[in-house]
């Protein structure tokens, strides 16, 4: 689906049938797809520089599957900020490849999950049972959805402030609880090595 910014008339395509949510990017407005209209729900704010060789186009593969980064959302908390970005795969699904302080994790909405532990619950190193899997959890947080770019597949409440929860399974599994919501999200999936992935289009970064 292809769409002119209600605001400075440039052209936007929605590559992924998910997309819910995209930010123009030629005047950073912020667009809701809303059937076949669009609506303005105002400006993203500037996006934090970073180092990262990931940016919008990029292609990679996992487990042998196709996918093309079609979005990002900056997250900041005291000690810094993350990417998550956005993956649109090529069976149409998506997921969601986090990147803080050189290391990778893939993960996709788990629909099926229930029950989950409370945020003030959950102690740095403690034991988890997500499901019949046993996590560790590495770290507790709020953070504060500062920007965005590209395609995302939910309103995204930029300016606000929500708590996350990072874990570590067995092995290189990982799982990531997002407080956001009522009841709370998770994402499972595993920490990869960054040459697994077989990006390619990514941005020239000095070092890399």
């Amino acid at each position: 689906m292809a769409s002119d910014c209600p605001s400075c008339g440039a052209p936007v395509s929605f590559k992924s049938s998910v997309t819910l949510l995209a930010v123009c990017p030629y005047c950073r407005s912020l667009l809701l797809r809303k059937d076949l209209d669009i609506e303005n729900l105002g400006k993203a704010a500037a996006l934090m520089p970073d180092g990262s060789p990931m940016q919008l186009g990029a292609e990679g593969k996992y487990k042998g599957s196709p996918f093309a980064v079609i979005g990002r959302i900056q997250l900041r908390y005291p000690d810094g900020f993350w990417n998550e970005w956005h993956l649109n795969f090529i069976d149409g699904t998506y997921g969601w490849l986090g990147e803080a302080q050189g290391l990778y994790a893939l993960s996709f909405l788990d629909k099926t999950a229930s029950g989950l532990p409370a945020f003030a619950s959950l102690v740095v190193g403690a034991e988890v049972l997500l499901g019949s899997e046993s996590f560790l959890v590495r770290d507790r947080r709020e953070a504060e959805y500062v920007s965005g770019e590209g395609e995302l597949p939910f309103r995204v409440p930029f300016g606000e402030k929500a708590a996350f929860a990072d874990l570590s399974g067995p092995g290189t599994r990982f799982a990531a609880i997002d407080y956001s919501e009522t009841p709370p999200l998770l994402f499972t999936g595993e920490y990869v090595p960054f040459d697994k992935l077989e990006l390619t289009g990514l941005k020239k970064v000095e070092g890399w």
